[in-house]
């Protein structure tokens, strides 16, 4: 490519790939490895991707930053044009956050705070950017997402493509008109087609923020859009809400951040930082130091195919004298003695290690409540009761036993359940209540006669009707009873999924994992909890191990499917959902796939696949309402019309084929049906209808 000597790929994305590079000048002489970014070669005739790819070099180049990717060359070579920019060597903080949650972690504060922390420097930076004459070039990353924040294995922190950002004097890479990021990110006034400036991008540093804070994004729903009328809405609940312990000066820059006016966020970034970094205490921003312990320990190098195919690539490099070995640029040995001298500030505890098989070492229990006491016969096993029991008072002591023991019996014969379980199991199945059920089984966990089989039995019935405190609540007395039981721990993981327990659901999957490392259920419990937390790609992630297991399992293959769908990975969608619908006749799983086939603009093999899953399932509402949309972007407005309306009988509830019917409206001219429709959105969806008419007077 031009100048430079490619030597092996060392990544490839949707739109381009990665290559180890060295640029061999004319005289022979040669530069240090560099990684030069082409576009994947059926994208090279495509205006917009090339007026993309174009405009991340461009405006990259305008910043000169720590914390900013930096761009070597803009070049073309053969009419293709290449991108040679600096080297990095780590992980996405999306990939970072996604191998913590597979371990059933979060990544630690500190460690979160100073990727945050030093990634808003550098977008700083470009927000302040001026050209050759001084006038400000008012950049815009517009896609300020985990994705695109680089987290270096030597704890350095950089902002990287800039594809899709905007500067006033440069121009934008994507089309007017369109929305542009990963929507969880996108701040209101992106989503309402409203002027968009660097506050956009605070908006999404105020999102990352969140996700920390409380393990959930702070604007969730079942599909895209009812996420983006959620963040037009602009009203997230406290983090406080999920996590008391939140400190409350994180809160207050948290919500700040996310303020549904730009006028009321920080007004820039550093203003943001600063306030991060007064903080302290138990919100202490970790040192880069820690935060390269913390990377090497989730990807070392030994265990890593990434790092691994970047040392094969230098290997492989014959213009490699071999001076340039492969090793994080803070060593192992610094790391360790910046830990311990900062330990009094921050701890940041590496990740577990995988979850060792039942064999090697049984896991340990959750801790008691402190208020619960040691029963007396665990008291006179320790050795130092032992110890004073001998001498004059032993008598005493043994006589306080005694009756400590025999006011248990009397209590147990007074309270216990005048029916076995059995006979409290088969009324609790013929009740259909709630309340009826509850009533049936309380107490149920600590009846001594009760089997861990009759436990899961319950537990499953109180999940049925949504008793779900009174189903964690058997789960805590089943995990205390039966520790060993998986039963007990995804059942527990179940109910406090339920309940908004995120840190106690993690726990007992991690419980579920360790007793049985082969099971499934314990990764479907976790895509549940990631999915009910907001967090797609988490869900998509843990779905992965087990669909790696049992990829044609009717809980997974579909779901699974789904999830790859909603993250936009559409190829991976298309793969998965393929081969489910192509030996399974599932009419959702079908329109999913269609949903597909429409973004990838296959329209003809999308219309194909709604009429099997309409043929299969008549009345599924998301079928006729995706077809809606391929009919439209087929020029027949009628037969989408006709789909909205059918979708809208179905599924009343679901505001999004009325809201479709609108846009469709709007871009015909038709003033009158718009406002029809748009007071029906109002009466109908009074708590949305804001964000709902503002997306469709966006398109008007």
């Amino acid at each position: 490519m031009g100048p430079y000597r490619l030597s092996a790929r060392i990544a490839t994305g949707g739109m381009a790939e990665v290559y180890l590079a060295r640029r061999i000048d004319e005289d022979g002489r040669r530069g240090p490895s560099v990684a030069v970014k082409r576009l994947l070669p059926h994208l090279i005739n495509d205006r917009r991707i090339v007026q993309m790819f174009l405009n991340e070099a461009r405006i990259t180049a305008q910043v000169r930053h720590p914390h900013v990717v930096s761009i070597l060359e803009l070049g073309m070579a053969e009419s293709e044009p290449f991108i040679a920019m600096e080297l990095l060597e780590g992980r996405s903080f999306a990939e970072v956050r996604q191998e913590a949650a597979e371990r059933a972690r979060r990544v630690p504060l500190g460690v979160t705070l100073r990727v945050l922390v030093d990634a808003c420097r550098g977008l700083d930076a470009a927000h302040r950017a001026v050209d050759e004459a001084g006038r400000p070039l008012r950049i815009v990353h517009r896609d300020f997402t985990p994705d695109n924040i680089h987290v270096g294995v030597n704890g350095s922190i950089k902002v990287i493509d800039f594809g899709i950002a905007k500067a006033e004097s440069l121009g934008s890479g994507t089309e007017p008109g369109t929305l542009k990021g990963k929507f969880f990110y996108m701040s209101p006034e992106m989503i309402v087609g409203q002027t968009v400036d660097h506050r956009a991008d605070i908006f999404a540093a105020g999102v990352m923020l969140y996700e920390q804070l409380c393990g959930r994004r702070p604007f969730t729903g079942l599909n895209p859009e009812e996420v983006l009328s959620r963040i037009a809405e602009g009203r997230p609940r406290p983090p406080t809400d999920f996590d008391p312990s939140v400190p409350l000066a994180l809160e207050h820059i948290c919500l700040t951040a996310l303020h549904r006016q730009p006028s009321a966020r920080f007004e820039t970034l550093q203003m943001f930082i600063d306030a991060i970094e007064s903080v302290g205490g138990p919100a202490e921003v970790a040192t880069p130091e820690q935060v390269a312990a913390y990377v090497e320990s989730l990807f070392p190098l030994d265990r890593d195919p990434k790092r691994q195919a970047l040392q094969r690539a230098r290997s492989a490099d014959p213009s490699d004298s071999g001076s340039e070995p492969i090793r994080p640029l803070v060593d192992l040995a610094r790391i360790a003695a910046a830990q311990a001298a900062s330990s009094a500030t921050v701890s940041v505890p590496p990740p577990p290690a995988p979850l060792a098989p039942v064999a090697s070492a049984p896991p340990s229990l959750p801790p008691e409540p402190a208020t619960r006491p040691a029963t007396p016969s665990a008291k006179a096993r320790t050795p130092s009761t032992e110890a004073r029991s001998r001498g004059p008072g032993r008598a005493l002591l043994l006589a306080g036993v005694l009756l400590l023991a025999l006011g248990a019996g009397v209590t147990f014969l007074l309270l216990r359940p005048s029916m076995p379980p059995a006979e409290r199991l088969t009324t609790a199945e013929a009740s259909s209540t709630r309340e009826a059920r509850t009533s049936a089984l309380k107490g149920l966990g600590e009846d001594p006669r009760s089997t861990a089989q009759e436990l899961a039995r319950a537990g499953a019935l109180l999940m049925d009707v949504g008793a779900h405190d009174a189903a964690l609540e058997l789960a805590e007395a089943f995990t205390r009873r039966f520790p060993r039981e998986v039963e007990s721990h995804l059942l527990a993981a179940r109910a406090a999924t339920e309940t908004r327990m995120g840190k106690r659901a993690e726990r007992a999957i991690e419980e579920a994992s360790a007793l049985a490392p082969g099971d499934v259920r314990p990764m479907l419990a976790l895509a549940e909890l990631r999915e009910r937390q907001g967090d797609v790609s988490g869900a998509a992630a843990a779905l992965s191990k087990a669909y790696e297991k049992r990829p044609k399992d009717t809980r997974i293959a579909p779901r699974y499917g789904r999830l790859l769908s909603l993250s936009g990975k559409l190829d991976e969608a298309a793969e998965v959902l393929g081969a489910w619908t192509k030996d399974n006749n599932d009419a959702e799983a079908l329109a999913e796939l269609a949903f597909v086939r429409y973004r990838q603009e296959r329209m003809d093999d999308a219309a194909a696949l709604l009429k099997r899953a309409l043929r299969k399932a008549p009345k599924l509402a998301v079928a006729h309402y995706y077809l809606g949309a391929v009919l439209f972007h087929q020029g027949d407005s009628t037969g989408a019309e006709r789909a909205y309306r059918e979708a809208d009988q179905l599924a009343p509830q679901d505001p999004r084929a009325l809201a479709a019917r609108c846009q469709l409206h709007a871009r015909k001219g038709n003033a009158a049906a718009v406002a029809e429709i748009r007071r029906e959105l109002a009466s109908r969806f009074p708590d949305r209808s804001e964000a709902l008419a503002a997306e469709c007077q966006a398109r008007d």
